[in-house]
């Protein structure tokens, strides 16, 4: 269902892209009028949502639409996901005099005017770094119905940027920045951003791509170990998914890992340079998938330049490799019940699998004691060191047990 969701997005942006083009045409043409012209049709690429905000419309598949932010409020989600689990509103009661926002992906707009919102009572400058790879995607923000001040302002700064690189000739959008406000726009892949951007630390950083399996390049244990020099020991990534690889990715790059608030049904990843900066850590059912099974296996892309296809396949065949060997296999969510009874299990066919997942490796069922033995962790430590402890636990259970076969073949 999510890569059906991404996939209608990614039609829709292919016809936001079609019509922007066709407008930056006719503008560099000196049609004063161009965007008059393709109000319309624009407008159909957006559907209203519940708090009054605006969102991204796909094609129609069997009478029905999908779209790129949760009907139940576009603007909500940003805060909920993004902007209010940051904690820049306390940074800012604590007197900093500025705050600094990565919004990677930044989309129309809304996570950034949301931080607009949300601090503008507070005595601070605010500086924001939005990036996105589509020139097309940042001139659709232009024909989003007015629905706050703080979008206007990012519309004019998109308005600027584009007029200044001759995308566009006429200034529009009637609206100016205060004072306390600098928004950078970079259009360019988010590793290129980091790799080439001076020096400077991020209070927030919010990664809003498509889901991993679109984007892995930007879910990459190597992404996250150079966002992480970006970071206030303070600061906090926050992400929509909850996906096992990138999990693993955050805990491979040395960040310290929690969850994100649950919005509707769907919930999300923070991560931190420190511990004490996770308010919520993961389930232990989370950190076993991450810890011990193929799911686990995180996205690699060491020089930051790999393609698509590049990174998933790395990935997979990691994972074919592995997979019942050094690792559980994550089929029938078999990591979710190591440690478990099996005889509670009612459905006598699942048990049935499970145990014979487990026996495959040299254990007699999903609650052999030396499952058991895998599973002793401290669950007071931080997801992160649980994580890494089940992670060596396993390793060394199975160095014990292929010793103990090759004593009894001697």
């Amino acid at each position: 269902m999510v890569d059906d969701q991404q996939d209608s997005r990614l039609e829709i942006l292919d016809r936001i892209r079609t019509t922007v083009q066709e407008i930056f045409e006719l503008e560099s043409d000196g049609h004063k009028d161009a965007r008059d012209l393709y109000s319309d049709e624009m407008a159909g690429f957006f559907i209203k949502t519940e708090d009054g905000s605006y969102t991204l419309l796909s094609e129609q598949r069997e009478n029905q639409s999908e779209t790129l932010h949760s009907i139940h409020g576009a603007r909500t989600e940003a805060f909920e996901k993004f902007v209010i689990p940051s904690k820049l509103k306390e940074l800012a009661d604590e007197g900093a005099e500025v705050i600094k926002v990565l919004d990677i992906c930044s989309g129309i707009g809304y996570n950034a005017s949301a931080v607009l919102d949300y601090l503008k009572d507070s005595n601070v400058r605010i500086e924001i770094d939005m990036v996105e790879s589509s020139i097309e995607t940042l001139a659709a923000t232009l024909f989003v119905p007015n629905i706050c001040e703080s979008h206007s302002y990012i519309k004019k700064v998109i308005e600027n940027y584009l007029i200044e690189h001759e995308y566009l000739q006429f200034n529009k959008v009637l609206s100016s920045l205060p004072q306390n406000i600098t928004i950078n726009i970079h259009v360019c892949d988010a590793r290129e951003y980091l790799k080439n951007a001076p020096e400077k630390e991020y209070d927030a950083v919010f990664l809003d791509p498509f889901s991993p399996s679109k984007s892995p390049e930007l879910y990459s244990i190597d992404f996250f170990k150079k966002l992480k020099e970006f970071l206030t020991p303070t600061a906090l990534i926050l992400t929509y998914t909850a996906a096992s690889p990138v999990r693993s990715a955050i805990v491979g790059a040395g960040l310290y890992i929690g969850e994100g608030p649950q919005v509707k049904r769907s919930g999300g990843t923070i991560a931190s340079r420190f511990p004490d900066n996770i308010d919520t850590p993961l389930s232990f059912s989370d950190e076993k998938v991450i810890s011990l099974s193929d799911v686990g296996v995180p996205f690699m892309d060491s020089d930051l330049s790999d393609d698509f296809y590049t990174i998933i396949d790395r990935r997979q065949n990691i994972r074919d490799r592995i997979r019942g060997v050094t690792v559980f296999p994550s089929s029938n969510k078999l990591p979710r019940y190591l440690g478990l009874d099996p005889e509670k299990i009612e459905d006598k066919k699942l048990r049935n699998k499970l145990n014979n997942y487990v026996k495959e490796m040299g254990f007699s069922a999903i609650n052999d004691p030396r499952i058991l033995k895998i599973l002793q962790v401290d669950q007071n430590l931080p997801s992160r060191s649980q994580i890494i402890m089940l992670e060596e636990n396993l390793h060394n259970v199975l160095d014990e047990m292929k010793n103990e076969n090759s004593n009894n073949d001697e």
